[in-house]
């Protein structure tokens, strides 16, 4: 386990926009005109806070923005204008805010953010403690160490520090039947690397496609990615390495019976070398290089704004008409979000595309940071299922309650409950069980949680989607960038390290400035 959290696959930056098993540097492409926006975006907003979080808009639009400790700052508003722009990112997650950064940067384009909540970061959540200001990071939690998360952090002047093993007690529990195993341990990851070299042998050599974290897929697809993983573990004799490879792909829901594709994008050769080689956290709170990039990116952000609809042009160009009246002609749009026919419903999709992206289900993902819950402060808790195979919990299920080192909090992660209240409701029973066989034990003089025990809570929505195998033996992936004149680099195309920011922007900077 390491400090600020145990790493998380699909919640790893994906600043990690880079596998660490590409060891050369990214090139730098050729720069073309209009960097700088002519004037403001209809409604776009700027600024950043910390704490509670503030902004304010600009443009014909204004508003205000807060989040759970902090905000990057928000813009609302009106217009019937139409401006133009090289690109269009829809999203201000981790791909879309890298992916405009390098756009702009390196090609000198001019970009415009579109991003429906009021502050940037996506699945980054931090929670500020209202008295020390102290960070609580209850999403995203740490970074692969490479050079692109090393430029990203330092160019908006946020420090990273080393992620290490968390130094608080740390029992081992099964949550659902409320016991606490008391001498038990838990797989340090750090010190199974000479174990996981098996796995990451049986990638490498089987699958070299997916070392870059894409869906770049052979056809045919090869029949291993398509088993049920538990039969991909005997298969390949895995069963010592499946707790860790679990620690990173829980979100997956229930691990052995998910196709083998889906894990190994989870937790795979980049990770297993992000392992090796460390990872990195911000002791500011990751939500503070978002919040810096909002002050830079600026005016190019429009705030708590939709697609409405879209056209695209016979000139290659696509009008965008936003839910606050704006259009934006673009050269390209880059689409960051989970493209799902609902996050989509603005798009012009043809049949095609409407007919791929219905397909998708979804591992629901609920992120929470706890207090006043009557356990142990600044401990630990793991959560194991004594019944069944390899000792993992089945879906619904809380993963962990964890500190970060802030006393007071425990932050949680639930995974497979797709209504609020009953996800919360799987949090309270693991707590109150917990608590009650501490007691039990002698081991704690646990009290009652408080009635509400949540400081912050969030929905991690469409974080782990998927298809049914069919789909995947059919092509289903090549066929969304083949078949589609949208780009797409969200979550669940390059799961956990945004290897597709790479693919998408860098190389399609000559083009996009070639069009109109």
């Amino acid at each position: 386990m390491l400090f600020r959290g145990p790493l998380k696959a699909g919640l790893l930056l994906a600043l990690g926009l880079l596998a660490a098993a590409s060891p050369h540097k990214q090139k730098r492409s050729k720069s073309c005109s209009g960097g700088k926006p002519p004037g403001s975006l209809p409604g776009s907003g700027s600024g950043a806070g910390s704490g509670a979080g503030s902004g304010t808009g600009s443009g014909t639009g204004s508003g205000t923005g807060s989040g759970t400790g902090s905000g990057s700052g928000s813009g609302s508003g009106t217009d019937t204008g139409v401006t133009y722009r090289d690109l269009v990112v829809i999203g201000g997650g981790a791909t879309g805010v890298f992916s405009a950064w390098r756009a702009i940067e390196d090609g000198n384009l001019s970009v415009a953010v579109i991003e429906a909540s009021d502050r940037l970061g996506g699945h980054v959540n931090t929670y500020y403690d209202l008295a020390t200001h102290l960070p609580v990071d209850y999403g995203v939690q740490a970074y692969i160490n490479n050079e692109q998360t090393q430029e990203f952090f330092a160019r908006f002047n946020v420090s990273l520090n080393a992620a290490a093993t968390s130094p608080f007690k740390t029992y081992v529990a099964d949550f659902k039947a409320g016991i606490v195993i008391p001498n038990a341990t838990y797989p340090d990851p750090t010190t199974l690397i000479d174990p996981l070299t098996n796995y990451l042998g049986v990638l490498a050599t089987n699958f070299p496609f997916l070392s870059e974290g894409i869906y770049d897929l052979p056809d045919p697809v090869p029949e291993d990615l398509l088993m049920p993983f538990g039969q991909f573990v005997a298969k390949y004799n895995l069963t010592d390495v499946v707790s860790v490879i679990f620690m990173f792909a829980h979100n997956v829901g229930n691990i052995f019976e998910a196709p083998t594709l889906y894990v190994v994008q989870s937790f795979g050769v980049s990770h297993i070398l992000g392992l090796a080689s460390g990872y990195m956290y911000a002791p500011a709170g990751n939500q503070a290089v978002y919040d810096a990039a909002a002050n830079w990116l600026g005016n190019r952000v429009v705030y708590n704004t939709k697609v409405a609809s879209t056209v695209r042009n016979q000139d290659g160009t696509t009008t965008i008409t936003l839910t606050n009246g704006a259009s934006i002609i673009t050269k390209k749009v880059l689409i960051t979000i989970p493209p799902t026919t609902t996050n989509l419903a603005g798009f012009d999709l043809d049949d095609e595309e409407t007919s791929l992206f219905k397909q998708w289900s979804d591992v629901p993902y609920y992120v929470g940071v706890t207090t006043q819950t009557g356990l142990p402060d600044l401990t630990n808790f793991i959560n194991i299922d004594l019944s069944s195979a390899g000792n993992l919990p089945s879906t619904p299920f809380l993963w962990r309650l964890e500190t970060v080192g802030v006393p007071g909090y425990q932050t949680v992660k639930v995974v497979g409950e797709a209504d609020s209240a009953k996800a919360q409701g799987v949090v309270r029973d693991a707590v109150t069980k917990i608590g009650t066989s501490l007691a039990t034990l002698g081991i704690s003089n646990s009290t009652v949680p408080a009635e509400d025990i949540f400081a912050a809570w969030e929905q991690h929505e469409f974080l782990t989607l998927n298809v049914p195998t069919d789909s995947i033996r059919s092509g289903f992936y090549n066929s969304i960038q083949q078949n589609s004149s949208f780009d797409f680099g969200d979550n669940n195309y390059s799961p956990g390290y945004r290897k597709a920011v790479q693919i998408v922007v860098p190389k399609d900077i000559p083009r996009i400035c070639k069009r109109g």
